[in-house]
């Protein structure tokens, strides 16, 4: 018998063929016995006879030569067949530990579906919540709950679609690519929409090509009175928002992109339409100059937070001044400004304000808080400050403001 050695990490997938493969041999294997007897096995030895035992010396020690290989033969075999059996003994404790790690998974599982199948719908359902994927809205993803949740068994997929928490967010796309499957893609919108069953909607809406946006009000008209934040994104050469921006009156955050070149009136023209119900206002692009911001008069009045991009510090009083109710206000500004003198102005009701700039030091700061008087500021920004120069921000700061607020910020 050949010795073979069994490597250790054999591949369990294909070992029951290995296992079929050594029963046949093992099977067709047997040990042969070999006949050992001699002219000399029985016999009566006589006392010595040197003579008779010199004649017959060379045949006696031909006989042990060949037991001697005989043995060895035989040992190698024995060596070889224990390395297959210590080889084989621990393909064995392998499989043990395989089958002992299965068992205690069915198990696991059987008690995990025991209680799953006896948790009430309502506790199943907060649990379906917590599923949710962390970001702000959802993809009509199979892969990603709430779908997922709806393709495990029909139980949860009752759950899932009468749950109408799980479906009050979601982002659509309309692009050239979905332009050629925009009915499939509207329908699933629409059964996604549909299942949120009245209640606030939170939207994000992508808008690439030309008329996106048509299709896209057409799609959420049958549920704009449910629609509480919407933010919209148009890129170069895309629509303008008024076809959406229409007849939203439960509207209360809004967050708009426009990256066209007469994106301000747009927006102004857009939002002039909206409820006086919109509290947070979000503008990612373009920039605000001064005058700009008479045309959002009517809308400013009635915000509580505010978040925008600004081409100079000295805005800051405007929009202030502009949003009597502002309770949050979050600013961007570019990297070259111009020092200009900023007018004392007081605001009672911020209390909290962010800067976000890349200047290359806080002398613009510094001034805008030698100007605003904050009285009721708790939090403070500020990002993209060097370290020389974060001293000139808060020495600007007075004294009282200064125990009552939390100030951060970021050294690069």
């Amino acid at each position: 018998m050949q010795s073979q050695t069994v490597d250790p990490k054999v591949d369990f997938s294909s070992f029951s063929d290995t296992i079929g493969v050594l029963q046949n041999i093992l099977a067709r294997s047997q040990v042969t016995m070999p006949d050992l007897e001699t002219p000399y096995s029985r016999a009566n030895f006589a006392p010595a006879n040197h003579s008779a035992i010199e004649l017959k010396d060379h045949s006696i020690s031909a006989i042990i030569t060949e037991r001697q290989q005989q043995l060895d033969g035989v040992l190698h075999e024995i060596s070889g067949l224990e390395t297959v059996i210590d080889s084989i003994n621990n393909i064995c404790r392998q499989l043990v530990e395989k089958k002992d790690k299965i068992v205690q998974s069915i198990n696991l599982h059987k008690k995990l579906v025991m209680a799953l199948w006896r948790l009430p719908n309502e506790v199943t359902s907060q649990i379906f919540v917590h599923c949710l994927p962390k970001h702000h809205r959802l993809w009509p993803s199979s892969k990603l709950a709430p779908m997922l949740l709806t393709r495990i068994c029909r139980r949860w997929r009752d759950v899932a679609v009468s749950l109408p928490s799980l479906w009050c967010s979601l982002r659509l796309d309309a692009d050239e690519v979905h332009d050629r499957h925009w009915q499939p893609l509207a329908s699933c919108y629409d059964s996604w929409l549909r299942r949120s069953r009245g209640l606030p909607l939170s939207l994000e809406v992508w808008c690439y090509a030309v008329n996106s946006t048509i299709k896209i009000r057409s799609l959420i008209q049958p549920y704009i009175n449910q629609i509480s934040s919407l933010s919209i994104h148009f890129p170069l050469d895309a629509d303008e928002p008024e076809h959406i921006l229409i007849d939203l009156p439960a509207l209360q955050e809004l967050t708009v992109g426009v990256y066209g070149r007469s994106a301000i009136p747009a927006i102004a023209q857009s939002v002039s339409r909206l409820s006086f119900t919109l509290r947070d206002l979000k503008v990612t692009w373009p920039v605000f100059h001064l005058e700009h911001l008479s045309v959002f008069n009517s809308l400013l009045a009635h915000l509580t937070n505010l978040e925008v991009v600004i081409s100079h510090m000295d805005l800051v009083p405007h929009l202030l001044h502009l949003c009597p109710n502002l309770s949050s206000l979050t600013i961007r500004a570019g990297a070259k400004q111009l020092l200009r003198t900023i007018e004392p102005f007081t605001h009672t009701k911020l209390r909290s304000l962010r800067v976000a700039h890349d200047l290359g030091n806080t002398i613009h700061l510094a001034g805008l808080f030698v100007a605003l008087s904050l009285p009721n500021l708790r939090l403070l920004e500020a990002r993209y400050i060097q370290p020389s120069q974060t001293y000139t921000l808060f020495d600007a700061l007075p004294p009282p403001n200064l125990l009552q607020l939390e100030a951060r910020y970021e050294i690069i």
